[in-house]
């Protein structure tokens, strides 16, 4: 039987189950996640959590196998969920996990990310039989550790980051241990924040819970359990169809992290991809990266299987987002890389820097296979904590406000251009509004918008960064940054140029000027002085004197393209005609002039 459409394997449902009723508990599966994200926002103190959606929650099997993510949630903490769930049940004896237990953990060695992505877990029982876990994950704005925030990029050892919960009992058959919860909130800066969201947390896991046996209850034990499997066999073979559409052979790309922050080199680190498709299967092999760092930019295994799942859902997002796509893909993941970086190595920047080269790696691949579907480099992480203590009236109090921005997506031949947006990494977060965090914390947004000039300039160009200048009103603070792209731009594709990079500069025009950059911590902020802070764009896909004419003076008439990148990088001649009226016209005959010169000049280099 034929596939019903291009790049749809036909369903996978198997005796037992009529096709109405896969989709309808399938659906009803994300229906349960979805609802525990709401819980869990609703419950949560952090403004990270509340508004930023910096989360995810999951359903697994008693295995660990996770079948359902829902739809909202951060990729990369989805993709580690089967990881976390296993590293549970590898620690804690099946005859010590019980009805009514929770149990927490956030060690990024035993499946997890970084120390501040916390999950908690609940095993679902069902006439005294497992059948199932239910999980959600949090981003904690502090976890302990030697800077505020937790994000420390002087860390030689994740001993220096945050404090590591190993799978453990927060609730024992119903009863909350509270030694264990005055033990963690002992160690972090924030605790009336942190007992928060970990009761967000809990919330989100009972709800899941009775959710999930309201499922059972209504459609048995044994049709839930058979629907489970089923939703990962689909996935699986949803991708496998998918790989075998593609040309066999090797497909290989490198990308670069800016440079080991804990060694004296400045020279930067390879993340290496080959990716090679063979039929239906497809085997990710990361032996070309480099040696793990010093300093905290490598990632675990789990995060860099994550990252591979998030960047394949950017590529294919027909496909349910479950463990079937593992399944999918064979793996090569030496050991001893930034990419399988072994305990006590530092990780809290894995995101803003192995992780996200993960992913632009992925796109790097199948751009060259797929460039439909893929895209030049997107827009990277800049992990910024300010630290302090309220000074105003009416609040008071020792605070740690952690902030993420937008950037631009890569260009793609599939669409005019790209747009700016939250990272791949991090696609169902929200920006945190400028008002809600002025009210929270004591600090103002002098702007927030898109950056001018600061794409990848193309055929189809990249989207825009994003900036957000903005300064401490009350007391002194400090700052800490984990990113990268300061000194390794995003890279262009087909002739598309690089965008610009993420960058956060105190006191800009003054004599106390000084580029903080994307790798510093415990940084001194003084009351009312200015901070520039912006995410750089996308790549562009294909050489920017090919884009339409009409496309760049929208650009400039938007404000986005200055008259200067026009005329230097566009090859457009754009002139202002009658400036009250901001009247703009272009000079065609300067303009193939200028297209002229650039198209030589670029084939002079080859």
């Amino acid at each position: 039987m034929a596939d019903a459409q291009p790049g749809r394997a036909r369903s996978v449902v198997p005796e037992g189950i009529d096709p109405i009723t896969f989709e309808v508990l399938s659906n009803a599966f994300t229906a349960v996640v979805d609802e525990m994200g709401v819980m869990l926002e609703k419950v949560s103190f952090s403004t990270v959590t509340t508004i930023g959606k910096d989360y995810t929650c999951a359903l697994a099997t008693p295995l660990g196998d996770v079948f359902s993510r829902g739809k909202g949630g951060v990729p990369l903490i989805g993709g580690t969920v089967t990881h976390r769930v296993k590293g549970i049940v590898a620690h804690i004896p099946a005859d010590e996990i019980d009805e009514g237990d929770v149990f927490l953990h956030n060690d990024p060695f035993i499946g997890g990310t970084h120390g501040q992505d916390v999950s908690a877990v609940m095993p679902v029982f069902w006439e005294g039989e497992l059948i199932a876990f239910v999980h959600a994950a949090s981003h904690w704005p502090d976890t302990g550790g030697a800077v505020p925030g937790s994000f420390n990029s002087e860390a030689t050892s994740t001993h220096g980051e945050s404090i590591m919960i190993p799978p453990l009992h927060i609730i024992r058959e119903g009863v909350w241990d509270r030694e264990i919860e005055r033990f963690i909130l002992r160690n972090v800066r924030i605790p009336r924040v942190i007992q928060g969201d970990l009761r967000g947390m809990v919330e989100a896991v009972r709800t899941g819970r009775e959710q999930f046996l309201a499922l059972v209850e209504k459609y048995g034990r044994d049709l839930v359990v058979l629907e489970m499997e089923a939703l990962m066999d689909y996935a699986e073979r949803l991708l496998r169809n998918e790989w075998s559409r593609l040309p066999d052979g090797t497909y290989s790309f490198t990308d670069h992290i800016d440079r080991d922050p804990g060694s004296r080199s400045p020279d930067p680190i390879p993340v290496g991809l080959d990716v090679t498709i063979a039929g239906d299967r497809a085997t990710f092999d990361f032996s070309r990266s480099g040696p793990q760092a010093r300093g905290p930019v490598n990632c675990a295994r789990s995060a860099t299987q994550s990252g591979v799942m998030t960047g394949v859902r950017n590529l294919f997002p027909h496909i349910p987002h479950n463990d079937g796509i593992y399944r999918a893909i064979d793996w090569v993941i030496p050991e001893g890389r930034v990419i399988s970086a072994a305990y006590p190595a530092p990780v809290s920047g894995h995101a803003a820097n192995s992780a996200e080269k993960i992913i632009s790696c992925c796109h790097g691949c199948f751009i060259q296979a797929i460039p439909e579907r893929a895209m030049a480099c997107p827009t990277s992480l800049v992990n910024i904590s300010v630290h302090g203590f309220d000074e105003r009236p009416d609040r008071g109090g020792e605070y740690v406000m952690y902030i993420w921005l937008a950037g631009g997506w890569g260009g793609r031949p599939g669409k005019r251009d790209n747009h700016t947006a939250l990272m791949p990494l991090a696609a169902g977060t929200s920006l945190q509004p400028a008002e809600t965090l002025e009210r929270e914390y004591p600090v103002m947004f002098e702007a927030w918008g898109l950056k001018p000039d600061s794409e990848g300039a193309g055929l189809h160009r990249g989207g825009f960064g994003l900036e957000c200048p903005f300064h401490v009103t009350h007391g002194h603070a400090s700052i800490n940054t984990q990113g990268d792209r300061g000194t390794v731009p995003g890279w262009g594709y087909a002739g598309g140029g690089s965008p610009v990079g993420n960058r956060l500069v105190y006191a800009p025009g003054t004599p106390d000027e000084q580029d903080v950059g994307v790798m510093r911590a415990g940084f001194p902020v003084e009351p009312r002085t200015r901070l520039d802070y912006w995410q750089g764009g996308g790549g562009g896909f294909g050489p920017a004197w090919e884009r339409p004419v009409e496309w760049v003076l929208d650009d400039v008439r938007s404000g986005l393209v200055s008259l200067g990148r026009a005329r230097d990088v566009y090859g457009v001649e754009v002139r202002l005609v009658d400036e009250a009226l901001l009247v703009l016209e272009v000079d065609e005959a300067e303009t193939a002039r200028l297209r002229a010169a650039l198209r030589a000049a670029a084939e002079g280099r080859r």
